[in-house]
Formats: structure tokens, C-alpha cells, sequence
């Protein structure tokens, strides 16, 4: 017969745990068993009896609410040690996940019988404790990202905002997420939840992201890092630029020149796509002309409403994401346009005259000398002084021209070689010698043959060119002008 300190033995409470798993998660009084239990231990409490030692106890589980139990894994060992302690029994996850009716969503209540090592049994009272079985691993049905940025949603600038919602394929505990690297807690209701994050001084570049969760059972779900709907957010702190900004016009006889009727073209080059372009020229709103590639021409046509002298242009812009790049008011290249439509001053022809030359003298058959009437021949000195002088004037305009050629291709504007003593002063930046060096070039044939020297040094020609140079310049300088040469730096 079983006595009374049996009875206290064997009114079992149960205590389980999960191992590896979940005991009693956040808000929810509920014992999960999840993905990742890998055993069931059930602490059964045992009083000091020693008729207990050499006994056994049999751990049972009800999937049916109590009506019916089966065995769980072997009956285990009472050993000498367990008594007046509390008997922990480890079932391994094969043991249990073989159970008829264990299935997803299933609960489960335990039981255990205790026999003294003489064969008497008892079983006790059924845990309060009941496990919920839960593998299913959560999931993120909807992900996606939104930017406040007035001009796209998928870029970002200074003081915008990125907004990342997502969905949950069940109740998850809070989740953590990480936008660009920092920690963030995210709010929402269990399957759904949100973000903010205000831009500052972040790198500019794909906006990234992960969101680690889990549900109420501690089964992880995959650390998402990429959205369901293909949304991303590109941040771009970067203010675009403009380079080789330059300005010319169609006239005639000067790029730098304009009249009325003539056109007036400016062109840039831009470090990114660019928007909101508003170009003005002479304080006349430009018209696009060409657009590629971040590549711009804009025009305007001059008319006697606009104002003579240099002609003054702007050029404000914004990048796609809305940065607004820093006025333009000024050329790369120093180039200009200078407008004017005011004609010559009035003038009268004073005088009109003929000019009769002088010629060789023709010997009459007599033999003397009688001077000739006025027109009956042409005066040689007259006609070779004509000659000199066109020559020279034609050599002299190969060399203007050269100059301007040669100071276009340093980078220098071409009619800088037009001014006297200015035109030295740019010799100078052309050769890559200091300033000083004007009194070299004022001393002649000293200036003359160091300027040539260096002249065909940073143009990359050899020691014959150079030579070319100093005593052919009016044949040298146009070769060198309009040839391939290329000025080094």
C-alpha cells in the first residue's frame, strides 16, 4: 500500500523548457516549441524516499487535450542523487516530433508515472504548462522604401527623408533594422511596420538596409537587405559642376565679336544630368540649341534692344535629386563676346588725285636722251616699294595670325596677341617662364632666340625646328601655328 509521502511524490508539477528555444517570449504567456528546439526537458519535482532510488519514471504527452497520452521517448532511472531534488528528463527532438498528433500549431500537456524500484506506480497530476508547437520560420511579404524628395522618390538629398515599410507573414516580436549602418526602433503592430530616417551627412550612394526579426516563438526569419518592389534609395549630396564653359559668336570677322543679327552660342559641359537649366544672355533668356550627354549649347540672336559692350551670361541649374549648383557668370577659357552696333563716325573724301609711276626710259633711234611725256611709263622703285610692302604686310599678318593660333592652343585667347606689351606679358605664361623674363624678350635678337628656344620646347620640337624658328620665323611659326604640334604643360 502506498503511503502518504508517496502522495507528495507523485502530485508532479511539471517545469518545461525548450532547449535552445524559447521560454516565455515577450508578451505572450505561451511555451513555444520552434525550428530550433533540439529537446524537451521536463523537471519532475521528487521527495526524499528512498524506495525511489533504483525506480523509474515515464514521461507521457496528450495532443487531445488531456483524453488520451502516449509514452514520450524511455522511462528514466531514479538514481540515488535525484531524490528530494528535482529530476530533470531531457526528450531529444526525434522522440518528440514523432509523437502522433504532433503538428504544426498543435499544444501539448505532459504526464509522468513514477514506480519505487519495488514496481509500485502512481501517476501524478497533468502539468499546467502546455507547449505550443510553432516552426513555421516568419517571412517578409512586402518591402519597400520611399524618399520625401520632391523631384524622385528613388533619390535623396540634405534634409530629406527615407521612409522603409514592411509586412510580416505573422506576428513577430520587434524587429531590428539598419539603415546605412545605424540602428533604428522601428514602430508597428506586430505584422506591420515602418521606419523614418532624416538624411544628414551620409556618403553619397545606395541608401542600404537589413532588418534581422523573429516571431513570437524565436523562429529567425532571413535578414532582409533588399525591398519586394524593386524600390531603392539613392542618396547624392554632391552639388553639380559645370566645365568648359565657353562663348563665341557667328561673326564674320571675329568670334569675339557680335553685331546686330549675329548669333551668340554658349557651351558647357556638366558633371552629372542636370535640370531646371535657365541660361541668360545679355539678360535675355538663351534657347537650346543641343543637348548630348551632358553636353549644352545654348543661343540667343542679337537685337538692337540689347545693351553694346561685353556681353554678360548666367547659368543656373539643378541636379535630378534638386541640388542646386553653385551661378556661372564666367568662361573657362576667358572667352568673350563684345556687342556693337554703332557704325563708324561720318566722313567726306577730301581729295581724289592719279598717280602716273616712272619706267625705264626708252632711246629714241637719234640716240638722245628726251625726257618722256607724263604716263608713257612705269616707275620701277615705285612698283618694288608696292611689292615690299605687300610682302611684308602679308608676312606680317601670317605672324599676327600665327600668334593667335599658337595662344589658342596654350589655352590663352587668341586676340591677347593682338595688344602690344599685354601680348609679351602672355608670351611669358605661353613659354612657362616667369614674368621678369619680358626684359629678355625686349632685348633683340636675345629675346628673340631664348623665346623661340623655349617656344619650340613646350610645343615638343627638336633642335632643327628650333633653329627653323630663330632665322625662318614668318615660314616656322605658321608650320608650328597650324600644324599637329601639341602644347605641353
Amino acid at each position: 500500500m502506498i503511503g502518504n509521502k508517496w502522495i507528495s511524490s507523485l502530485s508532479i508539477i511539471f517545469l518545461i523548457s525548450i532547449l535552445f528555444g524559447q521560454d516565455e517570449p515577450e508578451n505572450n504567456s505561451k511555451i513555444y516549441w520552434n525550428s530550433l528546439s533540439s529537446s524537451v526537458k521536463i523537471e519532475v519535482p521528487l521527495v526524499d524516499d528512498e524506495s525511489l532510488i533504483g525506480g523509474r519514471i515515464q514521461v507521457r504527452s496528450s495532443f487531445d487535450g488531456g483524453k488520451t497520452f502516449q509514452n514520450v521517448g524511455q522511462d528514466e532511472s531514479i538514481e540515488k542523487g535525484d531524490t528530494d531534488d528535482i529530476k530533470e528528463i531531457l526528450i531529444p527532438r526525434k522522440d518528440f516530433a514523432s509523437l502522433d498528433g504532433f503538428t504544426e500549431g498543435g499544444t501539448t500537456q505532459f504526464i509522468a508515472e513514477i514506480w519505487d524500484r519495488a514496481g509500485n506506480s502512481l501517476v501524478g497530476s497533468v502539468s499546467d504548462s502546455m507547449l505550443t508547437i510553432d516552426e513555421t520560420i516568419p517571412a517578409l511579404t512586402y518591402v519597400s522604401v520611399k524618399s520625401t524628395n520632391q523631384n524622385n522618390a528613388g533619390l535623396a538629398i540634405l534634409g530629406d527623408t527615407l521612409t522603409l515599410f514592411f509586412k510580416v507573414s505573422e506576428p513577430i516580436k520587434t524587429p531590428k533594422v539598419e539603415i546605412n549602418g545605424d540602428s533604428f526602433d522601428p514602430v508597428g503592430n506586430e505584422t506591420s511596420w515602418m521606419v523614418e530616417y532624416g538624411f544628414g551627412d551620409a556618403d553619397d550612394g545606395k541608401v542600404t538596409f537589413s532588418i534581422s526579426f523573429m516571431d513570437y516563438a524565436k523562429n529567425p526569419g532571413e535578414t532582409v537587405t533588399e525591398t519586394t518592389d524593386t524600390t531603392s534609395i539613392v542618396f547624392d549630396g554632391t552639388l553639380p559642376e559645370l566645365s568648359d564653359i565657353h562663348i563665341y559668336s557667328s561673326n564674320t570677322y571675329g568670334k569675339h565679336l557680335a553685331v546686330k543679327g549675329d548669333t551668340s552660342f554658349l557651351m558647357f559641359n556638366s558633371s552629372e544630368s542636370i535640370q531646371d537649366i535657365t541660361v541668360l544672355l545679355n539678360s535675355n533668356h538663351a534657347d537650346e540649341k543641343n543637348t548630348k550627354e551632358n553636353k549644352f549649347t545654348y543661343y540667343h540672336i542679337f537685337t538692337e534692344s540689347d545693351s553694346e559692350g561685353v556681353v554678360p551670361f548666367s547659368i543656373d541649374f539643378r541636379d535630378l535629386a534638386g541640388n542646386a549648383g553653385e551661378q556661372v557668370s564666367e568662361s573657362s577659357d576667358d572667352s568673350e563676346i563684345i556687342f556693337d552696333m554703332t557704325p563708324p563716325q561720318a566722313f567726306k573724301i577730301q581729295s581724289v588725285g592719279s598717280m602716273v609711276g616712272k619706267g625705264k626710259k626708252i632711246k629714241k633711234k637719234s640716240g638722245k636722251n628726251e625726257p618722256e611725256p607724263p604716263g608713257s611709263f612705269i616707275d620701277f622703285s615705285s612698283t618694288l616699294f608696292i611689292i615690299v610692302i605687300s610682302c611684308v604686310g602679308f608676312i606680317l599678318l601670317i605672324m599676327i595670325a600665327s600668334y593667335w593660333k599658337i595662344f589658342a592652343k596654350a589655352g590663352q585667347s587668341g586676340w591677347k596677341a593682338l595688344i602690344p606689351f599685354f601680348n609679351l606679358f602672355i608670351f611669358t605664361k605661353v613659354i612657362q617662364k616667369p614674368v621678369w623674363w619680358i626684359i629678355f624678350l625686349f632685348l633683340f635678337p636675345v629675346g628673340h632666340i631664348l623665346g623661340s628656344l623655349q617656344l619650340a620646347k613646350v610645343f615638343g620640337k627638336k633642335i632643327l625646328f628650333t633653329v627653323g624658328l630663330i632665322f625662318l620665323p614668318f615660314i616656322f611659326l605658321p608650320m608650328l601655328a597650324f600644324g599637329k604640334a601639341e602644347y605641353t604643360e
